[in-house]
């Protein structure tokens, strides 16, 4: 193509846009004559346009699909790390494999975004930080939100992000996981390096130790009489919290353990389930709640939290769609090993599946 072709094609377009753009958010549409932008688009060629999987924040029409589906494991592309080998994305909704592109444009159509991990273990937060940096490089509005810290420690999370404070001074003060360093600290300092928010989402540690200290009384029946003027009032979901029903009781008794929790104190199973499915709950609802929140003051939401707490959506995913409006939606990310995924497929709570998309790995 000649300089004049490449001209005469840039003057077609000029001439058949609309008198203004609408912008918002770095985002713009322009009304264009669909046969006219693509003859212009033959002339003026299209060489240097970005990648779909790379600038879906970019402004004008959607832009072009270009991930792929596999029927088969064998035929899906695999992803290495330092923790984790042969790694695979995989559909559990549609029952195919998707290579990197395909699972990206999938996860543009909800604001809300939920990884469950199982704690503690190298190759699972190492895949959370794959996620992450494919999410903030693609869309810049990302906030990442964690159960590890407490609600009350996110002024020290907000100055340790602009720079105000230093490494040792953060991880002294804003008392995270333990752990914290070798798990989660890389996801931190991505956030950090990218200029986005980290929201602390977890239940204050004392507001818990108050709960503990007023028993025999029931942790809701108590989290329920704390008013406005509570200590920790900003830092906990508003009140009063609804009880629980049978399916969040049921989905928590499925992994709860009598031996470690109520058993030791005196109480009987059926106490004790009725007890620790209270403190779930007001976890759930908390955290629901300030991802929400969090939610109102950035495009999209990243949460990290436990399996428990994502899988199926049941436990804090109702709860931040409640708080943020029936018209928001969410998607759920998991893991497992390539030895468990037939039982993941299999696995329904209350005729839902665990979670839409399954990273299926092996560790290094």
């Amino acid at each position: 193509m000649d300089q004049g072709q490449r001209e005469r094609g840039l003057g077609i377009l000029a001439a058949h846009f609309s008198p203004a753009a609408i912008c918002d958010n770095n985002r713009c549409s322009m009304s264009l004559n669909p046969l006219v932008l693509l003859c212009a688009a033959l002339l003026v060629g299209c060489g240097d346009a970005p990648s779909a999987a790379e600038t879906p924040d970019g402004g004008g029409d959607a832009p072009t699909k270009i991930g792929k589906t596999f029927s088969a494991a064998a035929d899906a592309p695999q992803y290495e790390g330092t923790s984790f080998r042969a790694m695979q994305v995989y559909d559990l909704e549609a029952e195919v494999y998707l290579d990197e592109p395909a699972l990206l444009e999938a996860l543009d159509d909800n604001r809300l975004l939920f990884f469950g991990e199982q704690h503690e273990t190298a190759p699972v937060q190492e895949l959370e930080l794959w996620l992450l940096k494919r999410m903030t490089t693609r869309h810049s509005d990302v906030s990442l939100a964690m159960e590890h810290f407490q609600r009350d420690e996110q002024p020290i999370v907000d100055n340790y992000l602009a720079g105000a404070i230093s490494t040792a001074d953060f991880e002294k003060t804003s008392q995270p996981w333990k752990g914290y360093a070798q798990y989660w600290k890389p996801l931190v300092e991505h956030m950090k390096a990218s200029g986005r928010p980290v929201l602390a989402l977890n239940v204050p540690a004392e507001a818990l130790e108050m709960l503990y200290a007023k028993y025999p009384t029931t942790p809701l029946t108590a989290f329920n009489a704390w008013d406005a003027s509570f200590k920790y009032d900003q830092s906990i979901a508003p009140r009063p919290v609804a009880a629980w029903d049978a399916t969040y009781k049921s989905y928590f008794e499925a992994n709860f353990d009598y031996a470690a929790h109520g058993k030791k104190l005196g109480m009987t199973y059926a106490d004790a389930l009725n007890y620790f499915t209270d403190l779930a709950l007001i976890r759930d609802e908390t955290m629901g709640y300030f991802i929400a929140q969090g939610l109102k003051n950035s495009g999209r939401v990243m949460t990290v939290a436990g399996d428990w707490h994502v899988q199926t959506g049941l436990a804090t995913p109702d709860r931040a769609v409640r708080f943020a409006g029936d018209s928001s939606r969410y998607d759920l990310v998991t893991t497992t090993t390539a030895s468990k995924l037939v039982a993941m497929r299999n696995e329904r709570v209350s005729g839902r599946k665990v979670a839409r998309f399954v990273l299926v790995y092996e560790a290094r």
